[in-house]
């Protein structure tokens, strides 16, 4: 019996060539889009797995509340790891991470490498992190001063194919360091990533025991995981009992008086595999995913694979009525209600298996391109093969039984006499199970086309929004900390080359992660401190950027008293209360400070980072052109001239820089081009919503021809007799995309007001965000309509 359905399924096929053509290219489409997002899910929930009990592992985090706002930060004291793990029996093990720089200068005899993953961590660093030590011993590895770690391919950039274990290599100022340990590179899925990781027994703040500085990634490792509460709700005595001291002798108020005025430290365990999609607090280690985005994709996979299971069921339904015949001829020949019902049942099942072994296909070919629009680097062994089979026979089977029941039960029910008499047709009521399946295919096409237009122009609005400063033609050179007396002489060459309009050297610039702090502004309560970001800076930063001022003065060179001054900007100033031209005199004293500085100017707000975050309150202090040697600012930010070749110019800056600086590589960077990746997620996001919206589309598309091709043949008689009394050919195209057209009208309805709650959902993650126009909605109602004529 069964070979007997299958035979007469691949007959069937073969007669009906087209029809299988269009069933089988949607739904392979919409499973291979399935199985991709699927694939980026499970890549991103299965993050920091990798750890021995990784259920077990915490990072102590924490939301700082202020008297008129709050903060969270991922880094805290320095001694917080030492000090619970000492005190708290619950706590097994514990280890810090410092970054002590963005990027850290390499020598290894003549050859100079600059790493941005570098980092350092305790000696307990292989005790509670899953990075396998390949050479060395992970125990001592980090136990000393100047001892270093490299991971494989940083082993292999730096001595080719021999073991770089107990070399010595130089790191910033000369220091010299000895590779302890080579381990395996960091597991891709992993919050945390490094290149090498130096002893943090060689810097200071190993030592440290000022508890009111956030500086360090404090990890700790319990016993139980159920004892995370028991840690937590032991923390606030602790960190009252430490930081209350410190407090008092800073501020020189009791302790009870600055927590009445609203300052608490609130603590908290963060485990460590929710880190990389539930986390973005300040001073993360690197950027993390997000919970949101796996959710919306999740969304996605189900509404393309819900589109593609309608059209196969669609199309099967509307299929079984041109067999009304056949299945007549077995009736009468004595074919059991059963034996129909498994005919169709078994053609769906092998036309889903076979749009499976389709998709499969697609989904491999694909990969490198899906892995561009999302960042990321899968392979097919991410994939869990047990998982993956699971799913597509679990698929198969329900989306077989599903495209066949229904016209298996239809045919089967139906009586001899109506089958010869004048054929079977489905039952065309607008509220029928064909029509409703259409108009929620239609309804998750029109959405994610809405949700794609809502997120570019979103992205577009965020790329495109003035940030309160000039970034355009404004060259970055990361200067490091080697040109010595040279920096003034490099400043004074670039400053006569006609192509720089003007420069600025300075520690921080935008789009990037400022230092900060608290203030007490003189005059004002003494436990009520105001958060701010710190820029330190030359002279010419404002005229450089095109930072207008709003009140006072810029800094001047001839100007003594400007080294004990400080510009804001209006943020900062609004916030302690002031108007920008009451701001002008005041003092302010900073955290842990001995001399108040006073406020000379007030500057226009800009935006320090991206528009994901509020404008922040500025502190801006100067350096002066004598001091350029001895602070040695990390960057030099060159306004380059319109009227010049950028080429030339960037060539000529490059002259000057090897004139006074030979030894190192040349490395600079354009300021828009910084900003931009600033919103790189957004524009993968972004992409990947286009993407699937357009296959969507075509899978809609593709679901509609089929369906049309079956009403077309359906009415052919009806269709000839109009043409025979003169009906014209768009008069034909009319009838047959009127109904298509009326389920359109209904999905439009339907899915609008959806769209757009759903939107201004979203948009309220951001700080900046841009309302979309609603002709959006007009237009991709018409260009479906047009698409469906």
């Amino acid at each position: 019996m069964v070979k007997n359905l299958i035979l007469t399924t691949i007959r069937h096929l073969l007669k009906h060539k087209t029809f299988f053509f269009i069933n089988l290219i949607g739904f392979s489409l919409g499973l291979a889009c399935v199985l991709l997002i699927a694939g980026f899910i499970i890549n991103e929930i299965r993050y920091d797995n990798y750890h021995p009990e990784a259920e077990s592992i915490f990072r102590v985090a924490l939301k700082r509340h202020f008297p008129d706002r709050e903060n969270s930060y991922a880094t805290t004291p320095a001694p917080l790891g030492p000090t619970v793990f000492e005190e708290f029996p619950e706590v097994r093990n514990y280890c810090r991470i410092f970054q002590p720089g963005e990027q850290q200068r390499i020598v290894l005899g003549d050859r100079i490498f600059y790493e941005n993953s570098f980092y350092a961590a305790d000696s307990t660093f292989f005790d509670l992190f899953g990075v396998r030590v390949l050479e060395g011993n992970p125990k001592t590895a980090l136990n000393s001063p100047n001892q270093v770690v490299i991971t494989e391919s940083t082993n292999k950039r730096y001595f080719g194919n021999t073991s770089g274990l107990n070399q010595i290599i130089e790191i910033g100022d000369t220091t010299r360091f000895m590779v302890s340990a080579i381990c395996e590179d960091v597991p891709k899925r992993s919050h945390f990533q490094f290149d090498i990781l130096m002893s943090l027994t060689s810097l200071p703040i190993a030592r440290s025991d000022f508890w009111a500085s956030y500086s360090v990634y404090n990890y700790i490792k319990l016993e139980t995981p159920a004892q995370a509460q028991k840690v937590y709700e032991k923390l606030p005595e602790l960190i009252d009992r430490h930081i209350g001291p410190q407090v008092e002798s800073i501020l020189g108020v009791t302790y009870q008086q600055y927590v009445d005025a609203g300052n608490i430290h609130d603590y908290y365990l963060q485990p460590i595999r929710s880190i990389h999609l539930d986390s973005h607090l300040q001073g993360e280690l690197r950027p993390n995913g997000d919970k949101v985005y796996v959710w919306l994709f999740s969304c996605v996979a189900l509404l393309v694979l819900a589109i593609a299971a309608f059209n196969f069921t669609n199309l099967a339904i509307a299929q079984s009525t041109k067999r009304s015949k056949e299945i007549g001829v077995r009736k009468v020949l004595g074919a059991a209600k059963n034996h129909l019902f498994a005919q169709f049942i078994v053609e769906s099942v092998i036309i889903a298996t076979i749009a499976v072994l389709v998709a499969l296909g697609l989904a491999w070919w694909s990969l490198p391109y899906f892995n561009q629009l999302t960042g990321r680097n899968m392979v097919l062994q991410d994939f869990s093969i047990g998982g993956t089979l699971a799913f597509l026979l679990a698929l198969i089977a329900i989306i077989g039984f599903a495209a066949g029941a229904y016209p298996a039960l239809f045919m089967a029910s139906t009586r001899i006499t109506s089958i010869f008499k004048g054929g079977v047709r489905l039952s065309h009521s607008r509220f029928g199970l064909r029509n409703g399946l259409i108009v929620f295919q239609f309804a998750i096409s029109i959405f994610l086309v809405l949700a794609t237009a809502f997120i570019m122009h979103q992205v577009n609005f965020m790329m495109n929004q003035k940030l309160g400063f000039d970034q355009e033609r404004v060259m970055v050179i990361e200067t490091g900390s080697n040109l010595g007396s040279r920096y003034q002489t490099l400043v004074e060459m670039l400053e006569n080359d006609p192509g720089i309009n003007s420069l600025s050297a300075s520690f921080h610039l935008p789009g990037r992660q400022p230092f900060g702090g608290t203030f007490q502004a003189i005059g004002n309560p003494e436990t009520e401190r105001f958060l701010f970001s710190l820029y330190l800076a030359d002279y010419n930063f404002p005229e450089t950027f095109n930072i207008p001022m709003v009140a006072g003065r810029a800094f001047m060179e001839d100007m003594a008293l400007d080294s004990s001054g400080v510009i804001i900007n209006e943020t900062c100033a609004r916030m302690v209360g002031w108007s920008p031209e009451e701001a002008i005199g005041k003092q302010i004293l900073v955290t842990g400070q001995p001399h108040t500085e006073k406020i000379i100017g007030v500057i226009k707000d800009f935006h320090l980072t991206s528009l994901h975050e509020p404008i922040r309150s500025l502190v801006m202090r100067g350096i002066s052109r004598q001091n350029l040697n001895q602070t040695q600012p990390a960057f030099l930010a060159l306004k380059l001239n319109n009227a010049t070749n950028l080429q030339q110019t960037i060539e000529a800056i490059e002259q000057k820089w090897q004139q006074a600086n030979p030894q190192e590589t040349f490395r600079y960077s354009f300021l828009d081009n910084d900003f931009e990746a600033l919103y790189e997620s957004e524009k993968q996001f972004a992409s990947l919503f286009k993407t699937f919206s357009v296959l969507a589309i075509i899978i809609s598309i593709i679901g509609v021809i089929g369906l049309a091709l079956y009403i077309a043949v359906e009415k052919r008689k009806e269709i000839g007799i109009r043409k025979v009394l003169g009906a014209s050919v768009p008069q034909i195209i009319s009838l047959l995309s009127k109904e298509f057209l009326i389920l359109l009208a209904v999905a439009n309805l339907l899915v609008w007001p959806i769209a757009y709650l759903l939107t201004n959902a979203w948009l309220s993650n951001f700080a900046f965000s841009s309302q979309p126009p609603l002709i959006i909605f007009g237009i991709t109602g018409l260009a479906f309509a047009i698409l469906i004529i």
